[in-house]
């Protein structure tokens, strides 16, 4: 079955060049479809049957990592990204939301071919240097993780609870927030103490923070202790 390819780009000369491409080899891939925007393609991927998705990152950089998010939850295609651009963080970045490799647009024809078909066989399509710094990324992210789920990890389930109910309601004075925990605002202030302690804060606007960008902002209902 030949490969089914999809293209993204809003250079629409740089689209039809590799539509063509994809087209001249007809026993090894097949021209899923394309789009112009990133805004339409997550829907047509998902209706395509697309094996490999060529993004071109350079069309709008500051959707990119969001479009990905989007793809890998729609389709099981394979990304891979194409650029001209020089920004290593944005294309480690994608790399890391689930992109499975990078080519410049400068890249050989036939070149381009073949890292098509390494990516659609599960293979990683990076030079060294790119995979060294994303490993070294990874290494960071997850020894980062690591630290935040251990110092949640210390928080006793009341703690939690007020974590929560603060991030949630963080405008309320400390007599409301004591009022709706049915907590006095002198226990309030010794919970707090112990939670900045344990997470590493110094004040409710550190521990809002730190509980959208950990996930401890869901809502949930307190309950007297």
């Amino acid at each position: 079955m030949p490969i089914r390819v999809f293209l993204i780009s809003n250079f629409l000369i740089l689209l039809r060049g590799l539509s063509a491409l994809i087209e001249s080899s007809p026993q090894r891939f097949s021209l899923a479809g394309s789009a112009d925007s990133y805004a339409q393609a997550a829907q047509l991927i998902a209706n395509a049957g697309t094996d490999v998705v060529i993004l071109d990152i350079d069309s709008y950089p500051d959707e990119v990592v969001p479009l990905i998010n989007t793809l890998c939850a729609v389709s099981h295609a394979k990304i891979l990204l194409m650029t001209s651009l020089s920004d290593v963080a944005l294309q480690d970045q994608a790399i890391i939301a689930g992109a499975r490799g990078i080519v410049d647009r400068s890249i050989n024809p036939e070149m381009l071919l073949t890292a098509i078909e390494k990516v659609n066989e599960g293979q990683v399509w990076l030079s060294k240097v790119a995979t060294g710094r994303i490993f070294v990324d990874l290494l960071r992210i997850n020894a980062q993780t690591e630290v935040t789920s251990s110092k949640v990890s210390l928080l006793t389930g009341r703690e939690q609870e007020i974590v929560t109910f603060i991030a949630c309601n963080g405008g309320k004075s400390g007599k409301a927030i004591a009022s709706s925990l049915c907590i006095s605002e002198s226990t309030l202030r010794n919970h707090l103490t112990s939670i900045y302690h344990k997470l590493g804060v110094v004040n409710r606007h550190g521990l809002i923070a730190f509980a959208f960008q950990n996930g401890l902002a869901e809502p949930t209902t307190a309950s007297p202790h």
